[in-house]
């Protein structure tokens, strides 16, 4: 496709262009990173566990003209529906992948439709064209049969023929989406009222709430004060793409706002007034509470919880979600609710872990989104169970006898060992088998008079329990692996 552009002569009543905004959308692995990742020289896809975009991002470049596009990544997987959504509704221009050997394919199809509901103009880049079983006949055939009439098809849907991982085609790209933006009018002033979406949102554990946002018109800047649903803020710091201090974002830059004094809700419009549209919390995507399986999740940001909440089974409830790891909090709640907990790309502290093993509450964390998403469709079926426990050793209590106030356990040990330290459960059997009295930890072993650290199968001991236990001879006490 041969590309020409028409020189636009300025006028002093046309707003100035600022950078055009670029989605780019497509079906799992069908080369969009990589697309990316050779258009600004870096190496984002290498580093995404499972090979899959995960989280939404927005990048900025430069061209040899001196000119700018900023372009948003968005995941490929089904369970980002919303999330692509989301981008197509900030951007000016879409670029739709699609791979020459796959052709059309379930998300591709769903980005048509994204795309044909944004109103926006697109390009569709056919990609991985160096492959031996690459068939563009056949991409075009499929593209047809969903209204996307190409150039020289019947269509005026410009198209290119491009290898992201040979970086073939990319500058026959970038001058299409540059004459895109010049014939749709993309312009902005930085003086204009501000037109900002926010487009991800997290809370960082050393840096509070962060939300990603793309500026389409007016500007942020540091130690402006802004609105956010409603919730007034003042913004500490800016965050380029590159993880740099800037001073001001203008129209088609996006940045991370820090200072904010809560997670925003994905979505959101950041305005300089208090009178902001209320977007609704993603908090509130709570499914039927009359499901089977009751959950907790947490996540790394609020598009990853929009993601994974939207393709929940009908049988789950959801009992509470939010960003962050996962806190004592959160075990008492799935204490007292019957739940579990799941967490998407983050991690539980330590104290979380020994709550969760004390009150035996199920705590699960993944990297990969389609893991959790089977081990949850799983456990709606009942198939998830809590991963067995590797027992140390087994003593049965004989008799019980008073020290310093407390009760000594007269022990015999039945198999593997006790040792000073070990948590312990204690057993009881009853009419429907094993009941587990408490949990509790060995504060020291004597055998005769003498404290020692460790008993072996076939010895009998004395056990001091901290915390005490109300136990009874024939009761069972089982150490375990935490």
């Amino acid at each position: 496709m041969e590309i020409q552009k028409t020189a636009i002569q300025p006028e002093s009543n046309i707003a100035a262009e600022r950078p055009p905004v670029v989605v780019v959308l497509g079906h799992v692995d069908h080369g969009k990173t990589t697309l990316l990742d050779a258009i600004r020289q870096t190496d984002v896809a290498s580093r995404e566990y499972g090979g899959i975009t995960q989280s939404i991002g927005a990048y900025q470049i430069s061209l040899p003209d001196k000119k700018k596009i900023t372009f948003i990544d968005t995941p490929g997987h089904e369970a980002f529906t919303k999330m692509r959504s989301r981008g197509a509704g900030v951007a000016d221009i879409a670029v739709l992948v699609v791979a020459a050997n796959d052709s059309v394919m379930p998300q591709t199809a769903e980005s048509i439709k994204i795309i044909q509901a944004a109103k926006i103009p697109y390009v569709v880049a056919i990609n991985k064209i160096d492959l031996p079983e690459a068939n563009i006949d056949k991409v075009i055939q499929d593209l047809l049969r969903y209204n996307v009439l190409l150039e020289n098809y019947g269509g005026d849907v410009p198209f290119l023929k491009i290898s992201a991982r040979k970086k073939d085609g990319l500058k026959e790209l970038l001058d299409l989406i540059e004459l895109l933006a010049e014939v749709s009018g993309v312009t902005g002033e930085e003086a204009d009222p501000l037109d900002a979406t926010v487009i991800e949102a997290k809370l960082d554990k050393n840096r509070g709430p962060v939300a990603t946002v793309v500026v389409r018109n007016g500007s942020l800047s540091t130690g402006q004060e802004i609105y956010i649903d409603g919730t007034k803020s003042k913004i500490r710091a800016l965050i380029d793409f590159q993880g740099k201090p800037m001073a001001k974002a203008g129209p088609g830059t996006p940045a991370e706002i820090l200072g904010l004094k809560e997670v925003p809700a994905v979505g959101s419009t950041v305005s300089r007034t208090a009178t902001p549209v209320k977007t609704p919390k993603t908090a509130s995507q709570t499914l039927a509470s009359g499901g089977e399986l009751k959950l907790i999740l947490k996540g790394d940001n609020a598009g990853s919880l929009e993601a994974i909440t939207a393709v929940l089974p009908d049988n789950v409830h959801l009992i509470d979600l939010g960003s962050g790891e996962i806190t004592e909090a959160d075990i008492l709640l799935a204490k007292s609710t019957g739940a579990i907990v799941l967490g998407f790309n983050i991690k539980a502290g330590p104290s979380a872990l020994k709550l969760a093993e004390t009150e035996r509450v199920l705590v699960r964390t993944y990297k990969i989104i389609y893991e959790l998403l089977d081990e949850v469709r799983d456990a709606a079926r009942g198939v998830l169970e809590p991963e067995p426990e590797e027992i140390l050793g087994r003593a049965q209590i004989l008799a019980s006898f008073p020290y310093e106030k407390m009760l000594v356990a007269g022990s015999r040990i039945l198999e593997g060992r006790l040792a000073r330290g070990d948590t312990v459960k204690i057993l009881r059997h009853g009419a429907g088998g094993e009941e587990t009295v408490g949990q509790s930890r060995i504060k020291s072993l004597r055998v005769g008079k003498d404290d020692i650290n460790k008993v072996e199968a076939g010895k009998e001991c004395g056990v001091l329990l901290e915390p005490q236990i109300d136990f009874r001879p024939g009761d069972v006490i089982a150490s375990h692996k935490i």
